[in-house]
């Protein structure tokens, strides 16, 4: 799996699987799915006392359908995938975006002149400075 680090991305992607598998959206389940699918994550979130977070989760859970949740990570992939097609003219001359595999988990890449750069939407924004890096 690749790496995600956008969070709005994420808890779509956590909210998704829980209602696909019909799980009760306790801050228990929540960690549990959270740390099968972001493995990367299970330190933060078990000593997490963020429960912004897990309200959110529910509130969203309880009021949205899958087909809903879809239709969020979709247009929140779209927003981001025009946000870096709006950047990447500053790239180089020529640059183009092209999104691979479709089902992916948000995999963009930009071709320039000569380089092509990979990465998921955060990822790329950090390397053409549309984002700070946090030291």
């Amino acid at each position: 799996m690749k790496e995600i680090k956008n969070l709005q991305e994420k808890r779509l992607i956590i909210a998704r699987h829980i209602m696909l598998d019909q799980i009760e959206p306790t801050d228990e389940n929540i960690i549990s799915v959270w740390c099968k699918t972001f493995s990367a994550d299970k330190s933060k979130l078990e000593h997490a006392e963020n429960t912004e977070l897990f309200d959110w989760m529910r509130r969203f859970i309880s009021s949205n359908s899958v087909k809903s949740c879809k239709e969020n990570l979709a247009r929140l992939r779209r927003k981001g995938e025009r946000n870096l097609k709006s950047k990447g003219k500053y790239v180089g001359y020529g640059a183009k975006l092209v999104k691979e595999p479709k089902d992916s988990l948000a995999t963009y890449n930009i071709f320039t002149k000569g380089k092509k750069y990979s990465g998921n939407y955060t990822a790329l924004c950090l390397r053409m400075g549309r984002l700070s890096k946090k030291d």
